[in-house]
């Protein structure tokens, strides 16, 4: 494996993926409203604490005029392809900002527990959790809608059309709906034999083609579909044959579609006691058939179970993941990879974490953040 340098720690935080660029044959600010996007031009937030921003990828953090209090996670954050616009999840309240980031305002109620939001064309996204609940939401409504399974993994929205859906659910299927969730069928086939399978722990679909889906699940690794899960490849070089990985976590590039990042626990490693305990990230150059460890899990890097990965919006070769902890006030370290030159670097900063990271649609430096109280 290619040996990883890690530099130093900075004070500060960043991170998580958020809006598509344009596709080929329709200019960017026709798709999504980048064009009329603008960056913040406060330094304070107005709001919880919730949701925060920073304007050089973590380095400094903009104040908020709220102290966060306990206990809250602020588990989804995207921006809107209508300019300025953004919606977060702090706990069960839906949170808006009109105003690039610079104001939030709670919208209403969602249900569910550590809710997921998916950003849809149209001005909307789909607000979702793992036990299946999931809801239509807006900067100034919440429809609640029902979901074909009592599980879901992932989550995925047409980018030229707001109404067209994917989800994975509990087992390995997909499901698609084109009339914004009223609906549901199921396509292809499960990803994994039901008896091999003991938990699907995440989907990862591509922005700009829903066919194109990295699934990961406990002792199995991962599975990768190109055509919308009539056939389904089992991911190499996860580890040796026969051994036992667990996937947790899995983000497609939306700068390189080929590009994949996971994050993987390999069992016989960890049952060695391996310098690295089995933890490592993982990256793909050919869409998920075949990984290659690239980060080791040392005394300089922590690579929980499922990090919040989050890649570059621009740079194939960048990626962003996450530990932190409430423990002794130790705070959040927010990792930085870089595939050419070889190298974690790491900013640091005080929140218990950092849960969710959107990036602005008109410049990847500026990063809305997410974060977590919970002490």
């Amino acid at each position: 494996m290619k040996k990883m340098i890690t530099l130093g720690i900075a004070a500060a935080i960043a991170i998580l993926p958020a809006m598509p660029a344009a596709a080929a044959d329709e200019p960017e600010a026709a798709l999504n409203g980048v064009g009329r996007w603008q960056q913040p031009h406060c330094d304070t937030v107005t709001g919880d604490g919730s949701v925060t921003f920073t304007r050089d990828e973590g380095r400094t953090i903009a104040p908020t005029s709220q102290v966060l209090r306990p206990i809250v996670y602020t588990s989804g954050l995207v921006t809107l392809d209508e300019p300025g616009r953004l919606l977060a999840m702090s706990n069960n309240v839906l949170l808006a900002s009109k105003d690039a980031g610079c104001g939030w305002t709670p919208v209403g109620k969602v249900s569910g527990t550590y809710i997921t939001l998916t950003a849809a064309r149209g001005g909307r996204a789909y607000a979702w959790d793992r036990d299946g609940n999931l809801s239509l939401v807006t900067t100034d409504s919440v429809t609640p809608l029902t979901a074909p399974a009592g599980e879901v993994t992932g989550f995925a929205t047409d980018p030229l059309r707001g109404e067209r859906l994917r989800l994975a659910d509990g087992d390995g299927q997909l499901h698609e709906s084109r009339d914004g969730g009223r609906t549901w069928r199921a396509i292809g086939t499960p990803a994994f034999e039901q008896s091999e399978l003991l938990m699907v722990y995440t989907a990862a679909f591509d922005p700009y083609n829903l066919n194109h889906v990295v699934m990961g699940a406990g002792s199995q690794g991962a599975r990768v579909t190109y055509d919308g899960g009539r056939t389904w490849h089992a991911s190499t070089g996860l580890a040796e044959p026969g051994t036992r990985v667990n996937v947790f976590s899995a983000t497609i590039s939306p700068a390189a579609p080929n590009v994949v990042y996971a994050m993987g626990l390999n069992m016989a490693e960890n049952d060695a006691h391996a310098p690295s305990d089995g933890r490592h990230i993982y990256r793909s150059l050919d869409g998920g058939r075949h990984f290659t460890p690239v980060v080791d899990q040392s005394s300089e890097v922590t690579i929980p179970n499922g990090p919040l990965l989050a890649a570059h919006p621009k740079d194939p070769g960048v990626l962003y993941f996450v530990w932190g902890t409430a423990w002794s006030g130790l705070g959040t370290n927010i990792y930085r990879y870089d595939a050419r030159r070889g190298r974690v670097t790491t900013n640091h900063n005080a929140y218990d974490r950092v849960t969710s990271v959107s990036f602005s649609p008109v410049n990847p430096k500026v990063m809305y953040l997410g974060v977590a109280e919970e002490s």
